[in-house]
């Protein structure tokens, strides 16, 4: 697994195409350490909340920009396959 703590330095660009069975969601939910996964089949990726809750609102800030761009990109897909699928049907 693939680590990059955000009090380093450190630039990270990275890539995936998710397989079939990939999901995502929020694990340990009523724990001390709460993360959202993103499983891609075969690949995982989590992002944790910062150890600090005095970071926690850019965090939050962040996770909302997640949500929002994540449901922009499903709309955008979902208009673009529509049109896909009717350029690809028989006459």
């Amino acid at each position: 697994m693939l680590s990059v703590r955000r009090d380093k330095a450190v630039a990270f660009n990275a890539m995936w195409k998710p397989g079939r069975q990939a999901v995502a969601g929020m694990q340990g939910n009523g724990s001390a350490n709460p993360a959202l996964v993103i499983y891609l089949d075969p690949d995982s990726l989590a992002i944790l909340p910062p150890s600090d809750p005095t970071e926690w609102p850019e965090f939050i800030r962040l996770l909302r920009q997640i949500r929002d761009s994540a449901d922009e990109l499903a709309v955008f897909l979902g208009k673009h396959a529509a049109v896909r699928n009717d350029d690809t049907r028989p006459e």
